[in-house]
């Protein structure tokens, strides 16, 4: 019997799948209430204390129409309300960059000091700042609430119009710091603060910071529950080792894309792809099969990302297998793999190939190389397959053939990058030709 060729250490790579492209959608056409920007005055004496709300309905170009009192604690404060109401000026509400008809609820507050309203961004400077986030000048804005903050720290008022201005710059870190900084989230800007924490939760993520990703992700939840929101918590949950809640919360997205046309096809099957993941970290591969088909049907291109989902699902399962020293069942596992992911064939069958060598005592070649000969044949230009057949081929005595192999393996891996493989390959090629 010859004797074996040493293997290196080389296992099969884990396939790279798109992280959390739903939640970068779903978000950007947030809708922004009509504001009160200049507080009018009026000429009608104040009666008392009270508090008086005026329907106004603000069109698209900023023009106005007062509609009527809806609700008073002092009726004769009523007529002075309508005169502030109606001298006063308005910025009208947007969904995305789009200027539209709304109804705002101007809330004036009487007393001996006068009226007033919370909503007077012109009262504390702010003004100038709301009508730039409304064109769409952020960088402008941006600048000048950072300005104003350092004059007025702790505005609450500044720090969520800041938040806006960093969302649509694309600063997800300083937005989410802004909303926290700015405490409670009024409801017209609750679709913004989704986004920016759902932003800043996959930096987080993508970062390996499990804990503040998580941490994001459930403020996004908290302030914006939604599509978006709940698949980005899912995706926390599932980095974090938090497999049923993961289940819970990308069902919850999964669910909610069903009921929303409005849910881009791609961003419905980048959740199916996080939802498969889940169901086989819970070793529930039926579940996930069902919606690997569908995400087939909401975005044909999701097969192939599906594929490689079923592909480190049993290379993990693999890779345990050789761990526990169990290299035949690990290599039933790889070659079981194929079956649900026929495009990762080559990665597989090297995988299965690698795993008959490392039985001990005695490598089982002729299965090696059947694997490696189905792993070469799926792609002759898979480095890791080369490599098995060269090693089998080697253990078989067939030393022209496994060196032809391996010097391929040797290129293959050198031009990918692989420095461990090609280092194993041209250990063995050392070793098959006496090398010391």
């Amino acid at each position: 019997m010859n004797r074996p060729i040493l293997l290196g250490a080389v296992c099969a790579a884990a396939l790279s799948v798109p992280f959390a492209a739903s939640a970068q959608n779903g978000t950007e056409n947030y809708y922004t209430a009509p504001k009160m920007i200049k507080q009018g005055k009026s000429q009608t004496p104040i009666s008392g204390s009270g508090k008086v709300v005026v329907k106004v309905l603000v069109k698209a170009d900023g023009t106005f129409e007062v509609q009527q009192v809806v609700t008073s604690t002092n009726h004769g404060d009523d007529a002075a309300a309508l005169e502030i109401a109606k001298s006063s000026t308005y910025a009208p509400a947007t969904r995305g960059s789009k200027k539209i008809l709304a109804f705002y609820d101007y809330t004036l507050k009487f007393s001996s000091a006068g009226a007033s309203s919370s909503d007077a961004a012109g009262e504390t400077g702010l003004a100038q700042y709301d009508l730039q986030l409304r064109a769409g000048n952020y960088t402008a804005a941006q600048a000048g609430l950072k300005s104003f903050l350092a004059a007025h720290p702790g505005d609450a008022r500044a720090e969520l119009d800041l938040a806006v201005a960093d969302t649509f710059l694309n600063d997800a870190e300083g937005a989410a710091d802004a909303f926290d900084k700015a405490g409670t989230i009024p409801d017209s800007f609750k679709a913004v603060a989704g986004k920016a924490y759902v932003e800043r939760a996959v930096q987080l993520l993508t970062a390996k910071d499990n804990a503040g990703g998580l941490a994001a992700a459930k403020r996004a939840v908290a302030v914006q529950p939604g599509f978006a929101s709940y698949d980005t918590q899912g995706v926390a949950e599932l980095q974090s080792g938090d497999t049923a809640a993961a289940v819970a919360d990308l069902l919850k997205s999964h669910d909610i894309a069903k009921s929303l046309s409005a849910v881009p096809a791609k961003s419905r099957a980048a959740n199916d792809l996080h939802l498969m993941q889940a169901y086989l970290a819970s070793d529930n591969a039926d579940a996930a099969k069902q919606i690997a088909s569908e995400a087939a049907v909401a975005d044909p291109s999701a097969k192939l990302d599906s594929e490689k989902v079923f592909a480190n699902y049993y290379i993990k399962k693999a890779e345990d297998a050789e761990a526990a020293g169990k290299f035949v069942d690990a290599a039933g596992l790889y070659e079981r793999g194929v079956t649900d992911a026929p495009s990762q064939a080559a990665i597989l069958y090297a995988g299965a190939a690698l795993a008959y060598l490392k039985v001990v005592p005695n490598p089982e070649d002729d299965k090696a190389k059947a694997s490696a000969d189905k792993g070469l044949a799926a792609d002759a230009n898979n480095a890791e397959a080369n490599y098995a057949e060269g090693i089998a081929l080697a253990n078989q005595g067939k030393k022209p053939d496994a060196l032809t192999f391996l010097g391929k393996a040797d290129t293959l891996a050198k031009a990918a990058g692989e420095t461990s493989l090609a280092s194993s390959a041209e250990a063995a090629i050392k070793q098959l030709s006496g090398a010391k």
